[in-house]
């Protein structure tokens, strides 16, 4: 064999071993990176339905407190009404049922945690608006005591469950 023949055919043979295992390298390299784009991707997504059910659990616990509001808000009128007036059955019942069809969206979105509380609420709500159907005089300070320790035992565990440690999921929402 020509040496000029032995040389080329080296430097062939090596320059595509070379490029062979450029190409391997830089496969591998290009696996490993999409790999780890892909993972965090999946990180990101799961960030944002986390962040997106937080949201929607919020916006329960904000409409829940808002109807508690109003069917408080009706209490109050019943309470201060003028003796013997009979209280307007009509807008205890669409207070009644506006919490009710609120805490059936919050057992939906909400936490187990959250939705227990507010089981509470619209328990006390109940006993409230029959205390006021009685007439019973001394029962205006029970309820508002019963009203102020059942929203605000409410409304902490909500801030608990909903606002979770910065950087980490909120294991109550995971489930």
């Amino acid at each position: 064999m020509n040496d000029t023949v032995a040389v080329a055919l080296i430097t062939s043979v090596s320059t595509l071993t070379a490029a062979g295992l450029t190409g391997v390298v830089s496969a591998r390299v290009t696996g490993r990176q999409l790999r780890h784009q892909r993972e965090l991707a999946r990180e990101e997504r799961a960030e944002q339905r986390a962040a997106a059910h937080r949201d929607l659990c919020r916006e329960a616990c904000e409409r829940f407190l808002a109807e508690a509001d109003r069917a408080y808000r009706t209490l109050d009128a019943a309470w201060t009404a003028a003796p013997g007036a009979a209280p307007d059955a009509e807008a205890g019942f669409a207070a009644r049922r506006a919490v009710d069809e609120a805490f059936v969206r919050l057992q939906v979105a909400g936490p187990d945690a959250v939705a227990a509380r507010g089981a509470e609420v619209v328990a006390a709500i109940g006993e409230e608006f029959r205390r006021v159907a009685r007439g019973e005089p001394s029962g205006r300070t029970d309820a508002l005591r019963s009203r102020a320790a059942v929203t605000d035992a409410f409304a902490r565990t909500a801030r608990h469950v909903l606002a979770p440690a910065p950087g980490h999921a909120s294991p109550a929402l995971e489930g």
